[in-house]
């Protein structure tokens, strides 16, 4: 889900065309490719997206030494280069972006601490500590943000994992709460809180929080591994697979199952899943946008984003509109859904 409001002026032509668009099943053609080339370097890493209401997609780079940067692409295709200095750029695998009420928050890394840095319609912001948390005890971080708030769901390295509120301007926590295993993804619930996608050995579950971090409930979800998640028409709707087979649930009723392994991304509207896929049954991999009818599990709709490539983020709505960034052929590339 995202409500954001727009950030950054844009200003640089991007021109050209990326990867391959397919015919989906009904012969309808996917989006047109953004290449990313005119504001990020040939061997920047593409760390993730965030989509805001007016069309505007700000993704996060991480050039080689740094430091990071944020391409902001309008809805007319410009974009800018924004610099996001004093963050670790070594570090992508704890390094995310998230729309939050006045623009954009990154976090990652900084002095040995997890800390963030707001950006808006002036740049980046200072970089706030997240609390007196040692970066050392983080294996990795995802990040949701909402109107005024920004939670993080922290898997440490000797085991134990959380999820922490934290003000997306200062880095203060307001809460906190232990997960019952490794998070896997995080969203938003549209009230201040967040749903977390967890597994502990063979178990997947979701738990919700509120805006305090506080546990407000918990859904197994059976065994095998857990994936994206989102929240559409007051439900939350999460994935969980194993062995080449997919379950979409809705709380702790399977909705459905479909052939394939986790996706990257889920967005649901009505009785239609979105899922975004990296899929490898070629002899590279390659981005899928697939469409799931919910009641049946046949895919009804299937659009190759990118014939060798992977996903690096996605930031989709209820309709499954939104952005996809991946690395394509090398290059940082860009699709809008929807």
């Amino acid at each position: 889900m995202r409500r954001s409001p727009a950030l950054l002026v844009a200003a640089v032509l991007l021109t050209g065309c990326g990867g391959p668009v397919a015919a989906d099943a009904a012969g309808s053609q996917g989006p047109d490719p953004i290449p990313l080339g005119d504001v990020a370097g040939a061997d920047d890493g593409v760390l993730g997206v965030a989509s805001l209401p007016d069309g505007r997609s700000v993704v996060l780079l991480a050039p080689p030494g740094g430091p990071l940067t944020l391409a902001d692409v309008a809805a007319d295709g410009t974009a800018t280069a924004v610099p996001v200095p004093g963050l670790d750029a070594e570090r992508p695998g704890l390094t995310r972006i998230a729309a939050t009420g006045d623009g954009v928050v990154v976090v990652g890394t900084a002095a040995g601490r997890v800390a963030l840095v707001a950006v808006g319609p002036q740049g980046a912001g200072e970089v706030q500590p997240v609390g007196t948390i040692g970066a050392a005890d983080v294996a990795a971080v995802h990040v949701a943000g909402g109107t005024d708030s920004l939670h993080l769901a922290l898997g440490g390295i000797t085991g134990t994992a959380r999820v922490v509120a934290v003000d997306p301007a200062t880095g203060a926590v307001r809460g906190t709460a232990t997960l019952p295993g490794t998070p896997r993804d995080l969203q938003p619930t549209g009230d201040g809180g967040a749903v977390v996608a967890t597994e502990d050995g063979p178990a997947a579950a979701v738990t919700t929080v509120d805006a305090a971090a506080a546990v407000v409930g918990a859904t197994p979800l059976g065994n095998g591994s857990a994936g994206p998640l989102t929240v559409a028409g007051g439900e939350v709707y999460a994935t969980a697979g194993s062995r080449g087979e997919l379950r979409i649930t809705r709380g702790a009723e399977v909705v459905t199952t479909v052939d394939g392994d986790l996706p990257a991304a889920i967005a649901v509207d009505g009785s239609t899943a979105t899922l975004v896929d990296t899929v490898s049954d070629a002899e590279v991999p390659r981005v899928l946008e697939r469409t799931v009818d919910l009641a049946s599990g046949e895919v009804t709709g299937e659009v190759e984003l990118c014939d060798s490539g992977s996903v690096a983020g996605a930031d989709l709505d209820d309709e499954g509109g939104g952005a996809v960034v991946a690395d394509c052929r090398g290059e940082p590339t860009l699709w809008r859904l929807g």
